[in-house]
């Protein structure tokens, strides 16, 4: 058993910190995500606090088959589609990850990520989903499939035809 499904077992028999801890750990990812998908901080706030308090309010609905993260990743998910749904309309917001460049090399940087996410901008809501989790929060074909509820084939797949769609939306491009 994971230090997660731990600390949410404890939960569970009424530790209040080890829910704390939980939310220390996970917090930044949590907002992260929902950001990516619902494209306003704000939004994404209230999507991760309505995620932790459903977590919270529910707790004997965690199941230690899966992750804690693909759990948590699942409500905040679900909750954004929800919203979304009432709102209509998904954007994936621009990740930039600071490293050390030179001014022309960051303006470049930059300007190529851009690119790169105005395109994926103009992919389907699954393609966009599944690539974001696989790439910007490493984690594993079955962890996607539980997230968004479809099976290993299908990720599988989505994953490939989002990176071919990609590809060719990029060419020329960048």
């Amino acid at each position: 058993m994971d230090i997660d499904s731990k600390l949410m077992e404890e939960f569970q028999q009424g530790n209040k910190e080890s829910f704390e801890k939980l939310i220390v750990k996970h917090r930044a990812s949590a907002l992260t995500f929902a950001k990516k998908i619902i494209k306003d901080p704000h939004l994404g706030e209230d999507m991760v606090q309505e995620s932790f308090a459903d977590l919270y309010v529910y707790r004997d609905r965690f199941n230690t088959n899966y992750s804690f993260k693909t759990y948590l990743f699942t409500i905040i998910r679900n909750k954004c589609i929800d919203y979304i749904r009432k709102n209509k309309g998904l954007i994936f917001e621009e990740i930039h990850k600071s490293a050390n460049y030179t001014v022309e090399e960051e303006i470049l940087s930059k300007e190529q990520n851009s690119i790169i996410f105005n395109k994926i901008n103009q992919m389907k809501e699954d393609y966009k989903v599944a690539l974001y989790l696989f790439e910007y929060e490493n984690l594993s074909y079955s962890e996607i499939a539980n997230i968004m509820s479809k099976n290993l084939g299908q990720v599988k797949i989505l994953i490939y035809r989002a990176r071919k769609k990609l590809q060719k939306l990029l060419k020329g491009e960048v």
